[in-house]
C-alpha cells in the first residue's frame, strides 16, 4: 500500500478530506470527540512525509547540513532541527531519527509532506562528495498520530512493543513501526508504520481510538510551541525566528554546518528582531501558513503565520490558535486587531511552555 491507496483507504472509513489539500482530513464523518467514550484519539499524519538518507557517510554528510547534533541521534533518541541556506534561512525543519540495520545506519528526516522533494533536491547538491543516497520514503511507512490518557497500553499492545518511549523525543522500534514520545499534557506519540501493515493496525486501533481531524493534531503542536515549515514558508525564517534554540533544535557545540556562521551570530549577539508567540485568534477564516497579517490600524504588517488549528469546529465563527512570527517588542498587553485580506481577528496572546531567555 502506498500514500495514495492509504487516503483511498481512509475515504472507506468516513475521512473528509479538505477540497484543496488532500493530505488534510476535516473530519471524519461518523466520530464526535466531544461524544466518544474511547479513551485515545487517533490522526492519520497524511501532512507529514519522510526523506532517508542511508550509506557509510550518511552522519557526517548530515553532521555538515543540519543544525542539530547528528552525533548524539541514536535509535533510541530523536532530534527536532532544521536545515539552513548558507544565509540562514531555513528550507526545512524535521525530526531525525536514526534506524540501524545489518550493515549501516540509516538516518530519516520527517518533516512536512510538501518539503519532501525540494529538500531532497537541496541536500543531493551537497551530498555528491559523500557515499550516501537520499531517497523519498513517505510511501514505505505511513504515519499515525495517537495521544491520550489511556494510549500507552494500546500502543505497546497493538505494536507489540516491549517498552514504550517514556521521555520526550525518545524512540522505540520493531519491525513494524517507530514510535516516539512526543510533549504534551497527555502522553502523545508520533507512529510510522510499514505501509503495508498499516490498514490492519488501524483496524485494531480504532476499536479503542476516535478517529480526528489533522487540525487535532497541530493543535497539539501548536499548544506546545513546535513551529515547522511547509512549503509556504520555506526560506522565510531563521532558526531562531521558531525558537529552535528553546526547543534544543540547534547545536551551539556541534561545529560548521551550513548556515551556521548566522545561526551563531544571531544567537550569541542577541540581533533577531522577530520571534515566533502563540495567540488566540477569533473572527476570520483559518489561517494558511505564510500569510501576512497587518495592524487593523496602521495597516503595517505584525506577524507572519507558521501555523494554525481550529479549536472549535462547530461554531460560525471559528476560535483558532496560532504560531506567529512577530517583531520582538510588539506590546500584547491587551488584544491586538489584526487584518488578512479583507478578514479581521482579535488576537489575544497565549503563554509557551518555554521560555526565551536564550
Amino acid at each position: 500500500m502506498n500514500k495514495s491507496q492509504w487516503c483511498q483507504y481512509l475515504t472507506t472509513q468516513q475521512a473528509q478530506f479538505c477540497p484543496n489539500d488532500s493530505n488534510i482530513i476535516t473530519s471524519f464523518a461518523d466520530s464526535n470527540p466531544q461524544e466518544s467514550k474511547q479513551t485515545a484519539s487517533i490522526t492519520p499524519l497524511l501532512y507529514q512525509g519522510l526523506l532517508s538518507i542511508s550509506g557509510p557517510d550518511s552522519a557526517k554528510f548530515l553532521q555538515g547540513q543540519l543544525s542539530c547534533d547528528v552525533h548524539s541521534a541514536s535509535p533510541q533518541h530523536s532530534l527536532l532541527g532544521a536545515a539552513c541556506s548558507p544565509q540562514g534561512r531555513m528550507f526545512s525543519s524535521f525530526r531525525l531519527l536514526q534506524k540501524n540495520s545489518d550493515t549501516e545506519a540509516e538516518f530519516i528526516l520527517r518533516m512536512r509532506n510538501d518539503l519532501v522533494t525540494t529538500t531532497h533536491e537541496t541536500l543531493h547538491k551537497y551530498s555528491v562528495f559523500f557515499k550516501t543516497q537520499l531517497k523519498n520514503a513517505s510511501d514505505e511507512w505511513l504515519g499515525l498520530g495517537i495521544w491520550g490518557e489511556q494510549c500507552e497500553q494500546l500502543i505497546s499492545e497493538t505494536f507489540g512493543l516491549d517498552e514504550i518511549p517514556q521521555q520526550v523525543g525518545e524512540v522505540s522500534t520493531n519491525e513494524t513501526a517507530i514510535v516516539i514520545r512526543l510533549a504534551g499534557e497527555t502522553p502523545r506519540f508520533e507512529c510510522w508504520c510499514k505501509a503495508e501493515k498499516t490498514t490492519a493496525l488501524w483496524t485494531e486501533l480504532i476499536t479503542q481510538a476516535s478517529p480526528t481531524a489533522t487540525d487535532r493534531w497541530i493543535l497539539e503542536d501548536i499548544q506546545q510551541g513546535i513551529g515547522e515549515l511547509c512549503h509556504a514558508t520555506q526560506d522565510t525564517f531563521n532558526p531562531h525566528m521558531l525558537n529552535f534554540q528553546a526547543i534544543d533544535a540547534i547545536s551551539f557545540d556541534k561545529g560548521c554546518y551550513t548556515g551556521q556562521e548566522i545561526i551563531a551570530r544571531t544567537h550569541y549577539r542577541g540581533k533577531s528582531k522577530r520571534h515566533m508567540q502563540r495567540f488566540s485568534l477569533c473572527g476570520g477564516e483559518p489561517l494558511a501558513p505564510g500569510t501576512e497579517l497587518y495592524d487593523a490600524d496602521s495597516n503595517k504588517t505584525i506577524a507572519t503565520v507558521v501555523s494554525s488549528a481550529v479549536v472549535n469546529q462547530q461554531e460560525r465563527q471559528q476560535e483558532q490558535q496560532a504560531l506567529l512570527v512577530s517583531n520582538v517588542g510588539l506590546d500584547t498587553s491587551s488584544p491586538l486587531t489584526l487584518q488578512a485580506d479583507e478578514q479581521r481577528y482579535t488576537a489575544t496572546l497565549l503563554p509557551l511552555p518555554y521560555t526565551l531567555d536564550s
